[in-house]
């Protein structure tokens, strides 16, 4: 399915009574009764896709257990074994079993459909789709009796062939969380450790980046600046990038639900065998179309727009745009003019995605200064984290070379903050300085 595929069937959209972006948004708007993110249900979707394989028909925990210890029965000369696999693997909703290896995940994908978990296994899945990375064999560190476990898995295994259902919104970020993640990977007891860590900090950098990118769909996106201090640091006023950065960051945000639930109608919503395209690729597309069907497309798009505003009880418009940009600079205006007005349920609808953005999507990157109110933080083990991820496969990398990593991801830091984290690092035995100069200082892995 193709851009042109889509905007082809622009005439038939029917304008609903509610608005929904059910593609690239990772959360949606906060309810009391949430029950927060599954990690580990989210991380065994990703780990299906990204490994190519899922659950045979009928498989359970249930009769996984009861494989293992028909296979280990002729083996076990003492009966009293059982009970002590069965504590250490399969009590407590066989917490111990998912210890053992990062693939055991995949008996929870079922749990990552959860209205809560859904859509950033969504997201994070079509990004594995979309990238060529070649994920190593996993290999954890086993023991004998862990090593049955494992081999008894891959009978409950078989191959998968999943599509990508959506085009990424962030290129730059889709290869990089697939890279980041082959990485991870390499190193299985680590991955576990800090899988929750790992899953927040993309779902955080992910949606505040595509708030950062959401209304400049005239180009491709890249990593916008958004200044972090660590969690330790003073966010003195004078650090104006710091003061300024959540303030600037929430304004975009209220703009997501808008801009993507008028981008619904360019993807035929209706059609759930659709590929779902960003913004900048559908203008990118359509600009590289022939000038006799750019125009076709601009009438089918002011008709739309035409049909969108009536729907929504907004003014007529006296004269269109002549380009097809200008009509989806239009649209896009029109959605976010939709949700602006206070005291409509529009506005307290996109009002609930910001809260559940500030309350459940940033919560641990916020805190309050002061004087200086909320600015966004990095904790150390969001940091350490961030820091082998960004030296990867390689055993160090200088400093600057690390923040400019760091940057690729979304993360930023003024000049008082660098030399904090070097501070950090030297204390951890992280660092080897070279001079005092930041090209002469080498990081290395904490692996």
């Amino acid at each position: 399915m193709t851009v042109a595929e889509n905007l082809a069937e622009l005439d038939e959209q029917e304008i609903q009574e509610r608005n929904l972006v059910n593609s690239f948004l990772p959360f949606r708007q906060q309810r009391s009764n949430s029950a927060g993110y599954d990690f580990d249900a989210i991380a065994g979707s990703v780990l299906s896709v990204a490994l190519r394989k899922q659950l045979t028909k009928g498989s359970t925990i249930e009769s996984f257990r009861d494989a293992i210890f028909a296979r280990l029965a002729p083996k076990l000369t003492d009966d009293s074994m059982n009970g002590l696999i069965e504590t250490m693997y399969f009590e407590g909703d066989a917490s111990g079993l998912f210890k053992v290896s990062p693939e055991f995940l995949i008996f929870k994908t079922t749990q990552a459909d959860i209205s809560t978990n859904k859509h950033i296994s969504q997201v994070l899945t079509n990004f594995i789709l979309h990238e060529s990375t070649e994920f190593p064999r996993l290999s954890s560190d086993v023991n004998f009796l862990e090593k049955e476990l494992v081999e008894e898995f891959q009978k409950f295994l078989t191959d998968s062939g999943d599509e990508s259902t959506e085009y990424p919104y962030l290129p730059f970020l889709s290869e990089l969380f697939s890279e980041d993640l082959r990485f991870l990977l390499k190193h299985p007891s680590y991955f576990l450790q800090n899988l929750s860590l790992f899953f927040n900090l993309y779902n955080f950098l992910y949606s505040a980046q595509l708030a950062l990118n959401v209304n400049g769909w005239t180009e491709a996106p890249s990593s916008k600046p958004l200044f972090f201090i660590l969690d330790t640091e003073k966010a003195s006023l004078e650090r104006k990038q710091v003061g300024e950065a959540f303030g600037q960051l929430i304004v975009k945000v209220a703009d997501l639900f808008p801009v993507l639930s008028m981008l619904e109608y360019l993807n035929q919503p209706q059609n759930k065998k659709a590929k779902k395209f960003p913004l900048w690729r559908v203008l990118q597309d359509v600009e590289a179309m022939p000038a006799h069907q750019q125009h076709e497309l601009r009438n089918s798009l002011v008709e739309l727009c035409r049909r969108y505003r009536e729907k929504r009880g907004l003014e007529v418009v006296d004269a269109y745009a002549e380009t097809v940009k200008g009509i989806l600079g239009l649209l896009s205006e029109t959605a976010k003019e939709i949700f602006s007005k206070r005291g409509t349920n529009q506005f307290t609808v996109n009002s609930k995605f910001v809260n559940a953005f500030e309350n459940e999507v940033a919560s641990h990157f916020i805190q309050v200064r002061g004087r200086s109110g909320r600015v966004l933080t990095i904790s150390q083990d969001y940091l350490l984290l961030l820091t082998n991820l960004s030296i990867g496969d390689r055993k160090q990398i200088q400093f600057q070379e690390l923040l400019s990593e760091f940057k690729k991801r979304g993360v930023w830091f003024d000049r008082q903050s660098e030399q904090a984290i070097i501070r950090f690092l030297e204390r951890i035995g992280n660092v080897e300085r070279m001079s005092d100069s930041g090209d002469a200082v080498y990081v290395r892995k904490t692996l």
